[in-house]
């Protein structure tokens, strides 16, 4: 497992949200998850560019942050659901107004990132 060298700058509402937040799927996740989608088959339908194993591994990270839970079924085959937790919904608000930055400056944004990664430099 991974251990971490650098303790974090944990000084400031910025550098807490980065270290809970930090991972390129988390917003997506708790976004899915609030929409409906709670079981790990539909998040993966639904991020078909991550892998389970990383898409596990930020579930599991944004369950150690308290902002979604995960419920474990005694079935065959077994089940499992994540749902966001009330503090994890609070998260909601904020993620629907960076959508809605994204969505207000979507040609700029599309153009810059472009551009970006066409240079190597």
């Amino acid at each position: 497992m991974y251990e971490r060298k650098i303790i974090p700058n944990l000084n400031c509402g910025l550098d807490l949200i980065g270290e809970v937040l930090y991972g390129k799927w988390k917003i997506r996740l708790l976004w899915f998850i609030n929409e409906g989608h709670k079981r790990p088959s539909e998040l993966q339908r639904k991020i078909p560019d991550a892998s389970r194993r990383v898409l596990n591994i930020q579930l599991k990270e944004l369950e150690d942050h308290e902002l979604v839970t995960k419920t474990i079924y005694a079935v065959v085959p077994p089940k499992v659901e994540y749902s966001l937790t009330d503090f994890g919904k609070t998260l909601i608000p904020v993620i629907s107004a960076l959508g809605y930055w994204g969505d207000q400056n979507e040609a700029r944004l599309r153009q810059l990132i472009l551009k970006r990664l066409g240079n190597n430099d």
